[in-house]
């Protein structure tokens, strides 16, 4: 049986990586990018990774060891560029204290990025995972992390305005990412109907009036 791959990034040591190691890294990325969301993850190949990219398997193997290795790094950088664009649109004027807390939460969450090919990926690896105990581990680690990032950010956004959540934090960021998650489903399945932020932008201010009171209560 497959092992889960290690994602506990805090617990290990890496020196850094070399330029010419990081750009080879982002190529096969962008390859496996869209070789998964045109082929699926199965139906790729490490060999069409390596063709797309310019690699031997030789550098494949010399940065992962697997595919599900490869989409972990994946879903990481996923997460980090969702984190970047958070932090170009979070500013401390968005705070205002005019500006009511489901509103600043919702301007955030309706500036993730939203990328079909990786949605097409990230739900076939979670379809994957579900019949897979050591891909489950994997991306279940990977979305721990994800979520301690979110739930930080969160955390202090509520706290600069003036309230406290009445639920722990990793609770409503795993209610935002299910919706986050199932409104860009229903998006993609019914786009006469529906954009990809349209059902966060309905449903979050509801989340966080029900989810926050004022510091002094």
């Amino acid at each position: 049986m497959a092992q889960p791959v290690e994602t506990d990034e805090a617990s290990v040591t890496r020196p850094p990586l070399s330029r010419k190691r990081r750009q080879t890294q982002a190529k096969l990325l962008d390859a496996a990018l869209d070789a998964f969301a045109e082929r699926g993850f199965h139906g790729t190949s490490v060999e069409e990774i390596c063709e797309r990219a310019g690699f031997s398997r030789g550098a494949f193997y010399s940065n992962y060891s697997s595919k599900t290795e490869l989409f972990i790094a994946l879903y990481h950088r996923a997460a980090e560029a969702t984190l970047d664009t958070l932090n170009a649109h979070t500013t401390p004027e968005s705070h205002a204290p005019n500006r009511d807390i489901s509103e600043v939460v919702t301007d955030m969450m309706t500036n993730i990025p939203h990328d079909r090919r990786w949605y097409l990926i990230n739900a076939e690896f979670a379809l994957h995972a579900v019949r897979n105990p050591a891909a489950a581990a994997t991306l279940a680690a990977a979305r721990r992390r994800a979520r301690a990032n979110f739930s930080a950010r969160i955390t202090r956004i509520v706290a600069q305005m003036g309230r406290k959540l009445t639920v722990p934090a990793d609770d409503i960021v795993r209610w935002l990412f299910a919706l986050n998650e199932g409104g860009v489903s229903q998006a993609y399945l019914e786009p006469n109907l529906l954009q990809p932020h349209d059902l966060t932008r309905q449903v979050t201010p509801y989340l966080l009036a029900a989810a926050t009171v004022p510091l002094n209560d």
